[in-house]
């Protein structure tokens, strides 16, 4: 068993200090994120020779002054650090004119334009076209989304929605807080990305989800990868979400901004459901693992307005925005006494965002960005833990939700070779739900025998404290052919995180098959580290208080190797320390062997910066969010009591023989770890080709495929003392699982997860009036592990802790446990997708933006009750045998009309989401049964087998307005 003490240097570590100290002679440090791109390229004369010493200059809108440079003997020249945007590029030579292009820079790509320079006896400027669309020095897959473009589709007002257009790009049903959307990337789950907005991880400490909400009038650039990626991005085993956010400019830009959209402008909802992800219901079966989706009432309005500017031009930008929404929301009571009541929660947001850009030299910049998302729910919670199935003070509080986030970043370039940069951060998160009065700070009593009917008080109360603060610096080499980059970083994750049940506990109530007259309790609440059932007055009532943290550590080390001019070849070691101590101050897991390699190959055929052949493999690490630490190194330890009283929390064996059940204390001190564990990882292969097949438009072809290497998580490792471990399935302490019965061993199968994809994307660039993506994805996903979250249960993440491996029964079907059943297609898996989106300018100036898609099902499955869990477990066939839900397809527009008067222009906006109201179900009821007893039978106990829980949106209209100037 690990000691759990301190992490002190030893012989076996000191390769790792040597390696950045040699390092730092030959390359300088690198920041989490890109928030720049950059322009390269060569100039030539008429017989394409390189010319030397050309004067090229780089000017645009989004760039501080101009920046100029001068090729070098073989005619190339470079501009780093360039900030997302449009922009110019000149070189001119005397005797040989002047000559210009235009090139558009995304995030952490490099524009590559080619210049040729003619004799001529004037000095006139020729205008000969944009700079090619392929970025081929790059093997990274994605796409990148403009705000030009991102304003002129439809949308949601989230800056993560424009995800959903990306190829590979789907929603699971991980459980998100209400702010952020759950965004599967090929395969992986939607606990598995990485969000950075202005170099800022704002990943969900907690679960791994996205973790900020701000609005697309903040967002200048959007850039989503899917894979091939180089060392400096890792912690996540699923994609990167990129985002920086507008600047201000040597102009005054500035407006406001309005939206409205209510129930009366949406379609009647079918079967009186609707796919509204915020209003979870406790199912009429006593089951709170498979809730249904109601239809409910909503008014939401929001107003805001940004301004730009400069505090001293082409020296001190700024850029300042503020968005207030205000959502009501209105549910109707589905059962019990208060059944057609109406209850209501009202919802506000305050968003913000704050840049200032100090250009302190020509070639040196420090940007300081501060954005937030606090959200306040005030009302009718109605979730998972608080449905709106019971008397007022069950289901009224108030939640508090989001924070702020604080960066300040540095780049420089020095002289022509070097580039270093640096920053440091905070990102701040709260998630706290309490009463919204005294009044319901009492005991809350869950009725088995009236539809899970809720009195008294509130349930469960907590308060959450997340931060996360990073410190990171990377340093750039550009050495003849090679582009070196080492970047070192470091972060401390803490939680300050507080649960309790309102009055001490939460009590159910069930009926009594042996005993009628005498109804059975089942007390459920947090006790102290040292009770036990055998205590006087039964294991106290108390709370869980605790502080934890993580401490992570990463270098990197990256090449770009130039061998040909038509030949790269990208290379790239990572590694990452994760050391998770727990609440006692001990260092109870410590990932140190993290080491991912990236290689890729690109090849351009023509050398012409139109076409690329390439391949690269990668391995991809997670960084464990801060959901374990809290649940399994903090002293949790919940009580499950059962006896004849709705009050006394002391054991009773006559009910519990009438109950069929002992009372329990689950959870322990700390749960023991394996002392060799290894970190959790993916593995990725990638293949493509991309052509430019016409000016402005590309075509590409790519083959994917990502596997798990090896996974974290927790499973019964004492059956005597009912205590759980962590370890890495199929090797070391987790070699083995118990069996239900606590007593058969079997060996536990290693976890697999493999996705397998081809993609053909069609691209068009913005011109002629118009732009568009569509794309086709041949794929599939099969394995016995979903990931960091399990869709088929719905019931969110426990990522690395889930219930997967707890017992070996979970692999089966829980009555033959020689037959493994818990494998085939996974739940993400959809064997076809097609995804179009575009937008479309009229010459009448009506702007016209479309996103459609059209998709195949997920698999369906014969899910089994677990009487000892209380939740569906087994697969009584294997996975998919029932069949998949049915192909979904939608089409949203967006339509947008600007008015100009004066230097003001008045925007008039109408989005229409799903036009043709196909309220597809996409989420059906995969429930056998009622009872482990049901499992075995031969028709569904469950009347509602197979039939819709949750169905795509009714057609909805949101309309919007712009003032801009």
């Amino acid at each position: 068993m690990r000691t759990g003490k301190p992490w002190r240097p030893n012989p076996g570590y000191r390769h790792l200090l040597v390696l950045p100290i040699c390092l730092l002679l030959v390359a300088p440090l690198s920041v989490p994120a890109q928030t720049t791109g950059t322009v390269e390229g060569t100039v030539v004369d008429q017989s394409n020779a390189a010319l030397p010493g050309v004067n090229v200059e780089l000017a645009g809108r989004s760039l501080q002054g101009t920046r100029t440079a001068a090729t070098s003997a073989s005619g190339t020249f470079r501009f780093p650090s360039v900030p997302p945007g449009a922009y110019t590029i000149t070189a001119s030579l005397p005797g040989l004119g002047k000559v210009q292009k235009t090139a558009t820079v995304s995030l952490d790509a490099t524009a590559t334009v080619l210049l040729q320079l003619a004799l001529t006896a004037s000095a006139e400027v020729t205008v000969s076209g944009q700079a090619p669309l392929i970025d081929s020095t790059s093997t990274t897959t994605g796409s990148s989304y403009s705000a030009k473009i991102i304003d002129k589709l439809p949308v949601g007002r989230n800056y993560a929605d424009i995800v959903f257009s990306q190829p590979g790009a789907q929603a699971d049903f991980g459980k998100t807080e209400a702010r952020s959307l759950a965004i599967s990337l090929y395969g992986s789950t939607s606990a598995e990305n990485l969000f950075l907005i202005d170099g800022i991880d704002t990943t969900n400490v907690m679960k791994g989800v996205q973790g900020k909400d701000i609005n697309n009038e903040f967002v200048e650039d959007v850039e989503v990868k899917t894979g091939g990626y180089q060392a400096e991005y890792g912690r996540n085993t699923g994609g990167v979400i990129n985002v920086i956010t507008k600047s201000g400019g040597n102009e005054f830009h500035g407006g406001a901004f309005a939206y409205y959209n209510d129930t009366g402008m949406r379609a009647e909802p079918d079967n009186g459901m609707a796919a509204n992800y915020d209003t979870p219901q406790y199912s009429q079966t006593g089951d709170s693992q498979f809730y249904n989706y109601i239809y409910s009432k909503d008014v939401r309005q929001e107003w805001g307005l940004d301004l730009g500017g400069f505090l001293w031009k082409d020296r001190v930008w700024f850029f300042g925005a503020y968005d207030r929404v205000n959502n009501t929301t209105n549910t109707e009571i589905p059962a019990g006494a208060l059944a057609g009541q109406i209850a209501d929660v009202d919802t506000t947001k305050n968003l913000g965002a704050l840049k200032l850009t100090y250009r302190m030299t020509d070639n040196q910049s420090l940007i300081a960005s501060f954005f937030q998302d606090p959200t306040t729910d005030t009302g009718a919670i109605n979730d998972v833990n608080h449905p709106v199935n019971g008397e007022p003070l069950t289901y009224l509080g108030r939640q508090e939700r989001g924070g702020r986030n604080y960066a300040l970043r540095y780049e420089g370039i020095i002289g022509r070779d070097w580039l270093v940069s640096g920053q440091v951060a905070r990102h701040d998160e709260k998630n706290s739900i309490n009463p919204r009065t005294a009044a319901g700070d009492v005991p809350e009593f869950i009725d088995h025998t009236a539809a899970l009917f809720q009195t008294g008080g509130f349930g469960l109360i907590q308060d959450k404290d997340l931060t996360r603060d990073f410190a990171g610096a990377s340093l750039t080499r550009f050495l003849n052919h090679h582009e070196i980059k080492f970047g070192a970083e470091y972060e401390k994750q803490t939680a300050d995180v507080v649960k309790r049940m309102s009055g001490g506990q939460q009590v159910e109530i069930f009926g009594n098959s042996v005993n009628p007259g005498m109804p059975i309790y089942r007390h459920f609440y947090w006790t102290t580290p040292t009770a036990t059932l055998s205590d006087s007055g039964g294991p106290a009532l108390s709370a869980l208080d605790v502080s934890v943290e993580h401490k992570n550590t990463t270098l990197y080390l990256q090449d770009r190797w130039s061998i040909l001019p038509n030949l790269s070849v990208n290379g790239g070691i990572r590694w990452d320390r994760q050391e998770i101590v727990g609440a006692d101050g001990r260092v109870h897991m410590d990932l140190k062997n993290d080491y991912a390699p990236r290689v890729g190959v690109i090849w351009d055929p023509t050398n012409e910066h139109r076409q690329k052949l390439f391949a690269s493999y990668g391995r991809f690490y997670e960084q464990l969010p801060m959901d374990l630490v809290i649940r399994s190194y903090a002293f949790e330890r919940q009580p499950r009591i059962v006896n004849y009283d709705p009050v006394s929390t002391v054991p009773d064996a006559a009910a519990e023989s009438d109950f069929g059940t002992s009372s329990a204390i689950l959870g322990g001190a700390t749960e023991p770890t394996d002392p060799d564990i290894k970190g959790q990882f993916v593995r990725e292969f990638i293949v493509g080709w991309e052509r430019e097949v016409r000016p402005n438009m590309t075509l590409g072809v790519k083959g994917v495929q990502r596997d798990y290497g090896r996974v974290i998580e927790d499973f019964l490792c004492d059956a005597v003392n009912g205590i759980y471990c962590i370890g890495n399935p199929g090797r070391g302490i987790m070699t083995n699982l118990f069996a239900l019965d606590y007593v058969t061993q079997f060996p536990a199968p290693r976890a697999r997860r493999k996705f397998t994809g081809v993609q053909i994307d069609l691209t068009k660039r913005f011109s002629h009036r118009w732009q568009g993506l569509a794309s086709y994805l041949w794929s599939k996903l099969d394995g016995n592990y979903d990931g960091e979250v399990a869709p088929y249960t719905n019931v969110g993440a426990d990522p690395n802790i889930s219930a997967a491996y707890d017992y070996y029964d979970f692999f089966t079907d829980g009555m033959n446990l020689g037959r493994i059943t818990n494998t085939g297609p996974l739940s993400n898996d959809r064997r076809h997708q097609f995804k179009l989106s575009g937008v479309y300018i009229a010459p009448f100036r009506l702007q016209i933006g479309v996103s459609t898609f059209y998709r195949t099902g997920t698999p369906v499955n014969r899910l089994g009750y677990s009487d000892a869990y209380g939740r569906y477990e087994f697969f009584l066939d294997k996975r998919g045998t029932q069949g998949r839900t049915p192909d979904t397809y939608e089409m949203d527009v967006h339509l947008s009309y600007p008015l100009q008067t004066g230097k003001w222009t008045i925007n008039f906006l109408m989005d229409v989401f799903n036009l043709f109201n196909t309220q597809r179900a996409v989420l059906l009821d995969q429930r056998w049964g009622f009872a482990e007893s049901d499992n075995m039978l031969a028709t569904p106990a469950n009347p509602e087998f197979g039939k819709a829980l949750l169905r795509t949106p009714p057609t909805s209209v949101r309309f919007g307005t712009r003032i801009s100037f």
